[in-house]
């Protein structure tokens, strides 16, 4: 009996193991990662908590990107919370990303009034969405080398680059000053996509991530599509969202983008109001 126990015991828990990370695998690849929950977008029931005298606070909002899906370390937002307390800054980071968010659900919740007081408070707002808007749209798109139906990826990319526009203006009214970062797209796109159509869509919301910016000051995209092109092993096991190396890249590049402070003007292109 114990011969049996001690050989049917690691199996179960293999077995469960391995079925794990196949349902993340699908999860991922089928892009049924992250599905909305839009009421969790900011948690009611926690209150914020109260800021450090003279600490840097970090804001992070948006999609699993943001949360730190693949990663227990807490993403890109700890990350960059880490390289600025390396430089002797005290640094505090409020995560709101949710799994699932969409363009349409962030801008619901920046409108809402404890969101604003929340980003009133804040040096630094870190921003990652929009990457679900572009993957349930690919849901409809043909296989290699056909082309999409009419008007398939253009309608949610319209309404999505509306919803962007209304979302940066939404943070910078709730905050007058503090820098807006906002991650740009990378791939994988669903398996089956045409290369060549992949890039081109990929391209397209990615442009409509950097005319967003253009009439906010202090908003910058953060290009990440270099950062994952023929580079998986900065993908986590879903082989989706980033791993440990792929959100060290772009914490690195965000705190690029910053002057000495976090808190002082961001360094880069000054858009006019």
């Amino acid at each position: 009996m114990r011969r049996v126990l001690l050989w049917f015991v690691p199996a179960v828990v293999g077995l469960a193991t391995a079925l794990v990370f196949a349902g993340a695998f699908a999860a991922g690849l089928s892009g049924r990662l992250g599905q909305p929950v839009a009421d969790e977008l900011l948690p009611k029931a926690a209150p914020a908590p109260a800021a450090t005298p003279g600490a840097t606070r970090i804001v992070a909002l948006g999609d699993s990107l943001t949360r730190g899906a693949g990663d227990a370390a807490g993403g890109y937002p700890a990350r960059v919370a880490k390289a600025l307390r390396a430089k002797g800054l005290a640094v505090e980071v409020e995560n709101l990303g949710v799994d699932g968010a969409e363009t349409k659900d962030l801008l619901r919740k920046v409108r809402d009034p404890e969101a604003r007081r929340r980003l009133s408070a804040a040096q630094l707002i870190l921003v990652s969405i929009s990457g679900n808007d572009l993957s349930h749209s690919l849901r409809s798109l043909s296989t290699a080398g056909a082309a999409p139906e009419a008007g398939s990826a253009t309608t949610p990319l319209r309404t999505a680059s509306e919803n962007l526009r209304s979302i940066l203006s939404a943070v910078r009214e709730a905050n007058g000053s503090a820098p807006i970062r906002l991650l740009g797209l990378y791939s994988p796109l669903p398996e089956g996509l045409d290369p060549r159509l992949a890039k081109e869509t990929l391209l397209k919301w990615n442009v409509a991530l950097e005319e967003a910016t253009f009439t906010v000051t202090g908003a910058l995209v953060v290009p990440t599509a270099d950062l994952f092109a023929e580079r998986p092993d900065r993908l986590s096991a879903d082989r989706f969202h980033p791993g440990p190396g792929g959100y060290d890249e772009i914490a690195a590049r965000i705190v690029a983008t910053l002057s000495a402070g976090a808190s002082a003007a961001p360094s880069g292109r000054q858009s006019a109001p």
